[in-house]
């Protein structure tokens, strides 16, 4: 009787090859049982069969015998009758729509003339197979070999030697593969026996679908798996290699199942899944596997020989037992006492998630998969679901499918061998994830966005990782939609539809798995009505050399009363933002825009305020007129004239020249009076350029004007201007010795907004005012990226110059990543997570990926920023980082410095420092130290060096070194970004796609983890200055 026992605290080693097998037993029809058992965890759902295959031995009656389920995982057949237990028999396994497993039996009959050597024969491709069938009755005919059921082969009498008849087979492949059968010429197929032939699809030793890959060494008696690589075990051994032995009378993958019968597995046969085949169980041989092993042999079928060493004993079911100090197969290797390895003391996790956790060990022997458990001190024991097995070690996975709160307290990890015992303590905490106790609030709104604060107060556990923000509109059955930020910070929510009512919940996470929250209380919103249709019949003409006027007619569907009407303009083909005007109110339907370049072909568009600003108007086009004055050339009078004609045309020269005389004194006292009037709201700033022109750079109402001499013609260039009375400021976020930072809340297009404000002070130097005008300059000429501060506008207030750029709420790079060092801000945390930093190797990544974009897009537009580092790097709404702080760029491929100033000594490129030479390949260089910054967490390049040692040692070959933990791959990309040679370093659009690639690879490339005697890169903030 076949009793089977499930331990169900015991997984599967693989799920990859299905744990199926059909074992047989009895010789006659009346005890013959072949039963058919499913090793899966979950049997659920999984259909088994036994079935007799009559396509090869032709019957003329069906075969009878009941086929009966005791157990979902198992399936018996019974009741024989007759030859019917003779044959060839399948069992089949299959789970809905997946591909079926199959095990197939041959049970031949017991007074035949035939019995094969194996009933079922492995062999790999391209090796040679020797069918063996030893005979039991002898007769002088010839013996016919066939292959399923088909003639194959004639055996002549006089070949057949030690009453064994061989059929050779050279170079197998998957056609060979089959049911091999044997008899003497005429007899009854009855008589015949059958054996199998299974031909793995690849080479010996090799697995894969491109046979490329190498088998593990798969020990007593496992078969590499040609498909998945894994060993598939004999009835009796267990293990990725088949290593561990069973208990006698075991057998399954992880030897859950037992013939419980008074003489063990004696008598039965046992089939498993291919490319295994057949064989009796570990311990017993012989046609109907009943005899016992001989003395120094063991295994299934008694086919390996024991070779103990240092006085191990050889055991039939498990091979050698090796005495206190010695383990191995043979008892070749000496014990030593287990290990367990580099576990956390203190482990936390979120109710409610599945919950893993590993524990390693090493040790003489490795310990194995059943050596490692989880106690939950005085209850709980937790089985490895998995274990992972090296030359050095062995990490056993383990998994709560559901956290509770009772899960919490103080467990212990055990690792016990033959080499002796050791245990850890450690304490898991449960969290509870984090949940809203109030609705998100409306902070503003327009017709096409909303801006919402999203938590005041919540419930559970901390910190807060990331918010989600999600929302539909009402009464629909759209799916939401949702924004997240990292932490708590005030969120928008663009593209809108106006006055339309919106639902708006949160949720929060923490870390870890299972760390988001459940949803919290939900919020109606509604959006502003639209603005104003397009103003209709728009005109432009032009009124004189710097003055253009604009008609139109309202709006056909106003949407509300008209506040006002607002014009935006710019000169044709010109690439910069736009400048604006606004009518005084409502009812205007005309608009003057003056301080225009003459002879100048502009482009205009006007749209109208209500509640909302309303939409555009297309654009319409004016020339201004050309400066009358200029087109004034004089002549020389002819030669020869008569007297008379001479002093008529020199009274009317003389009249006319004195008419001209006063009509220029007129414009001229006009012209001045306009340029002191304009002066009072205006500045001039000189500097050279890269070329060695003389620069003159004005900016006045909106329009910034760059005149180069000796080139007699300026270069406006427009940047859109902001209303004194739309800026509030409000607290200053940074400060230097010429110039200061502060948040302000300005209004723009009717939208409020958080702005950066930079301004200069009282006593700042015409170098600070140079460079303060270049950065407005490279600004507007930059246009919008992702990953570059954008310029929201300028504004002049009493002579003085304000740019307004994107507030970035996480401030500049260096100090976000300095504020990451965990363990000198919270060394508690830092030890209780074992990590050095609160940002991870993939956001670390992501920075660096987001500036090499951004100077991408900076060297396409030929720009040199010529100051890269953290400092200068912003980071803004989910941690996007912005290049900033444009001071020294510059608009050339080639940028030669002529004068002295303040320099980034230890971001500078060699040719920088040696010939004050600067490219964009300059600017890779200074990326190179930056991706070092971002990797030591803010530490300062060349610490402990002074700048006349790195203009000493940099020409040497000196570089930075590897830190520590840093991946050797992100190290390279920075050796490349500091090459000698400046066209031997990547483009930016070469790092970009590095720097990506290593983001999918989803790999730890920066190691944040507190290794042995783990330390953080020097700071010195003198030496930065210098």
């Amino acid at each position: 009787m076949l009793h089977l026992i499930c331990f169900l605290c015991l997984v599967g080693i693989s799920d990859t090859v299905m744990d199926l097998t059909l074992t047989s037993n009895g010789s006659s029809a009346d005890n013959f049982r072949l039963s058919c058992i499913s090793g899966e965890r979950d049997t659920d759902g999984i259909q088994l069969s036994i079935k007799k295959d009559n396509s090869i031995v032709l019957r003329a009656d069906t075969p009878k015998f009941s086929v009966q389920r005791p157990q979902t995982k198992e399936v018996v057949a019974t009741g024989f009758t007759g030859f019917d237990h003779s044959g060839i028999f399948n069992c089949q396994s299959k789970r809905g729509s997946d591909q079926p497993a199959s095990v197939t039996l041959i049970n031949n009959y017991s007074k035949g003339h035939f019995r094969p050597a194996k009933v079922t024969l492995t062999a790999s491709k391209g090796d040679r197979a020797l069918l063996i069938m030893d005979v039991i009755q002898a007769e002088r005919r010839d013996i016919t070999w066939k292959f399923n059921g088909n003639y194959y082969y004639m055996t002549p009498v006089a070949d057949i030697q030690n009453r064994t008849a061989v059929l050779y087979l050279e170079k197998v492949d998957k056609s060979n593969a089959g049911i091999y059968s044997a008899s003497y010429v005429g007899d009854s197929p009855l008589y015949s026996a059958w054996m199998r032939l299974i031909v793995r699809e690849c080479p010996k030793n090799k697995w894969g679908s491109d046979c490329d890959k190498d088998c593990p060494e798969c020990l007593n008696g496992g078969v590499c798996h040609d498909k998945d690589g894994d060993c598939v075990c004999p009835p009796g051994f267990m293990g990725r290699r088949c290593e561990t032995a069973c208990r006698e009378g075991m057998f399954g993958r992880n030897c859950q199942e037992s013939c419980t019968s008074v003489n063990g597995c004696q008598g039965f046969s046992f089939c498993l899944t291919d490319p295994y085949g057949c064989s009796c169980a570990s311990g017993w041989h012989g046609d109907r596997c009943h005899k016992p092993c001989l003395e120094g042999m063991y295994g299934a079928d008694c086919l390996l020989i024991c070779n103990c060493e240092n006085k191990g004993k050889c055991n039939r079911f498990s091979g050698c037992q090796c005495p206190i100090g010695w383990r191995g197969q043979y008892c070749e290797k000496s014990d030593s006492v287990p290990e367990i390895l580099d576990m956390a003391s203190y482990l936390e996790g979120n109710l409610n998630s599945c919950h893993k956790i590993t524990c390693s060990a090493t040790g003489h022997p490795l310990p194995s998969h059943m050596s490692i458990e989880l106690r939950k001190l005085e209850s709980t024991v937790l089985k490895a679901s998995h274990t992972n097995m090296d030359s050095i070690k062995s990490t056993a996975h383990f998994e709560i499918p559901r956290l509770s709160v009772e899960h919490s307290g103080l467990w212990e990890c055990r690792v016990s061998t033959n080499g002796g015992q050791d245990s850890f303590k450690f304490t898991l905490t449960v969290k509870e994830p984090p949940y809203p106790t109030t609705a998100p609030k409306l902070l503003s709104r327009s017709s096409k966005q909303l801006v919402v604060k999203p938590v005041d107060t919540y419930m559970g556990d901390g910190p807060i990782i990331s918010t989600k923000l999600l929302y539909k509109q009402v009464d629909t059955e759209d799916s939401w939609s949702s924004t997240i930020v990292h932490g708590n910070h005030q969120i928008t929510l663009p593209n809108l539809k106006p006055s339309t009512r919106y639902n708006v919940r949160v949720q929060l996470t923490r870390p870890g798995n299972g760390g988001e929250g459940p949803l919290g209380p939900m919020a109606i919103m509604e959006t502003d009505c639209p603005g104003p249709s397009s103003p209709r019949n728009v005109h432009a003409d032009a009124l004189s050399i710097n003055a253009v006027r604009l008609r139109w007619q309202p709006p056909e569907d106003p949407n509300g009363g008209i506040v006002k009407y607002s014009i935006e303009y710019q000169p044709v083909g010109q690439g910069s933002l736009h400048p604006w005007v606004d009518t005084d109110d409502g009812n205007k339907t005309t608009k003057d825009v003056t301080s225009l370049n003459g002879s100048t072909l502009y482009q205009f568009r006007v749209r109208a305020f209500s509640k909302a600003p309303g939409e555009w108007s297309k654009f319409v086009q004016a020339r201004t007129r050309v400066d009358e004055l200029s087109n004034f050339i004089p002549t020389t009078q002819h030669v020869g004239r008569p007297m008379a004609e001479d002093h008529q045309l020199l009274w009317a020269v003389v009249g006319s020249v004195g008419v001209t005389c006063v009509t220029i004194l007129v414009a001229l006292l006009a012209l001045f009076c306009i340029r002191k009037s304009v002066l009072k709201r205006r500045r001039t700033f000189t500097y050279q350029s890269g070329s060695g022109e003389e620069t003159i750079l004005q900016f006045n109402s909106g329009t910034l004007t760059l005149t180069r001499r000796p080139k007699p013609s300026p270069e406006p260039l427009t940047y859109p201007i902001l209303e004194w009375e739309d800026i509030k400021f409000e607290d200053v976020i940074g400060e230097g010795n010429f110039g200061q930072v502060i948040k302000a809340i300005v209004k723009k297009d009717g939208v409020k907004m958080s702005a950066a404000i930079k301004m200069l002070k009282e006593f700042a130097s015409e170098n600070d005012h140079r460079d303060f005008a270049g950065e407005l300059e490279v600004l507007c000429k930059l246009g919008q990226h992702q990953n570059i501060i954008n310029l929201i506008g300028a504004c002049e207030n009493r002579g003085y110059l304000y740019i307004a750029i994107e507030y970035a709420a996480y401030g500049n790079l260096l100090d976000f990543l300095r504020k990451s060092r965990v363990l000198e801000t919270d060394p508690a945390f830092a030890k209780e997570h074992g990590t050095a930093s609160t940002l991870t190797s993939q956001q670390l990544l992501q920075f660096a990926a987001d500036v090499a974009t951004g100077m991408h897009y900076l060297s396409d537009k030929q720009f040199i920023h010529r100051d890269l580092a953290a400092r200068n790097v912003l980071v803004g709404e989910s941690l996007v980082a912005k290049i900033a702080d444009f001071g020294l760029s510059r608009g050339e491929e080639v940028y030669v410095k002529n004068t002295m100033g303040r320099l980034p000594v230890r971001w500078m490129a060699i040719e920088s420092l040696n010939y004050s030479v600067y490219t964009s390949k300059s600017d890779v260089w200074s990326f190179g130290v930056l991706l070092w910054e971002i990797v030591s967490l803010g530490g300062t390049p060349y610490c402990g060096m002074t700048c006349a040692e790195l203009y000493e040692k940099l020409p040497q070959g000196y570089r930075m070194e590897q830190p520590r933990n840093c991946d050797d791959e992100v190290y390279e990309l920075m050796r490349q970004c500091w090459r000698d040679r400046p066209y031997e370093r990547p483009p930016f659009s070469q790092i970009s796609v590095q720097l990506n690639r290593m983001q999918e690879a989803r790999k730890a490339y920066v190691n944040m983890a507190l290794f042995e005697n783990f330390t953080y890169a020097g700071i010195d903030a003198t030496a930065e200055e210098a």
